[in-house]
């Protein structure tokens, strides 16, 4: 497999009316053609905004300050109007929630078929056509028929699969998966990821799959990164992570889920507060809710390799397991 996307130190920048923050600080993530890595952490963290980040779709007040993204190869100019076509083209992105990205004046129909035109430059009529196909692709039933259909007049699960079909429309490269499956429930989330991975095999996609829930993850993921406060802190293989989770901010994600063998009375939660943008302590972000924590983690901790994954941490967790 080759590399499909390289983000290198990705820094992103908001200007606020108090002075700049920085919810993105020095991400480095790398993704395979065919691969699917996770990535996780708590609301906050700075997973959507380095997904934008990647795919150029940053508010007018947020800004790459620094990094580079390489995308098959090339790296992209945000301000190339050329790499702006290849990243249309080239990737997909489903947002968390249907029901407020879906256009409600707009047909189903209509709108996967505009996604296909933009990737394409087919005609309309062709692009008409491929919506159809799409649709029944992702398994909306009486396709044709739900083409003519308005977002209110479908279920969520169905809204669903039609951002789906729009983000796929052309047969991008990778497709960015922000929380698809947030708003829906336990059965249609079964069915979402169980059509998500049909369509990787089909199409040969990467996915990057942003969520909080590790349980989700678990299930898609070939590797994990862990990000908290803007950074990415752990990067392993799925499996690797969950029996042995060398972070401690991992281990407390991983610590505080339930599981059904568990005879518990509480769950045991991350003590503590993520520290807001404007007030970042100078070393490690985690350093005020750590157990580990000692004077060495005033000094911001490296990404550095670290048994089969990489860790940002001055004292990685090297023998504690935690069942998955």
């Amino acid at each position: 497999m080759s590399t499909l996307i390289d983000i290198r130190d990705l820094t992103v920048r908001i200007d606020l009316p108090e002075g700049p923050v920085f919810p993105v600080r020095n991400v480095s993530l790398s993704l395979e053609e065919g691969e699917t890595v996770g990535l996780v952490g708590e609301s906050g963290c700075g997973k959507t905004l380095t997904c934008l980040s990647v795919i150029g779709l940053l508010g007018r007040r947020a800004s790459i300050e620094s990094g580079s993204v390489v995308f098959q190869g090339v790296e992209i100019d945000p301000d190339d109007p050329d790499d702006k076509r290849r990243r249309s083209r080239g990737m997909g992105i489903i947002f968390q929630n249907p029901m407020t990205c879906l256009n409600p004046v707009r047909t189903l129909g209509w709108q996967v078929a505009e996604a296909y035109q933009i990737r394409t430059g087919e005609s309309r009529r062709v692009a008409q056509r491929r919506a159809t196909e799409l649709l029944d692709l992702v398994g909306i039933p009486e396709p044709k028929r739900r083409a003519a259909d308005y977002p209110h007049q479908v279920s969520g699960g169905q809204q669903q699969r039609a951002m789906i079909a729009m983000a796929i429309a052309g047969g991008p490269a990778l497709l960015i998966a922000d929380e698809p499956t947030t708003a829906l429930d336990v059965t249609i989330q079964a069915q979402i990821l169980d059509l998500l991975a049909r369509l990787q095999r089909e199409i040969g996609m990467g996915i990057l799959f942003v969520t909080h829930d590790l349980g989700l993850v678990a299930e898609v993921a070939d590797r994990m990164a862990v990000m908290y406060a803007g950074r990415v802190v752990e990067l392993a293989p799925a499996d690797a992570l969950f029996a042995q989770p060398r972070h401690p901010y991992t281990r407390g994600l991983l610590t505080s889920l339930p599981f059904l063998d568990d005879d518990i009375d509480r769950l045991t939660p991350i003590e503590g507060t993520v520290p807001p943008l404007h007030a970042m302590p100078p070393g490690c972000a985690f350093a005020p809710r750590c157990s580990q924590a000692s004077p060495i983690c005033s000094t911001p901790p490296d990404l550095r390799a670290s048994g089969d994954g990489l860790i940002a941490c001055h004292h990685g967790l090297k023998t504690d397991t935690v069942a998955a």
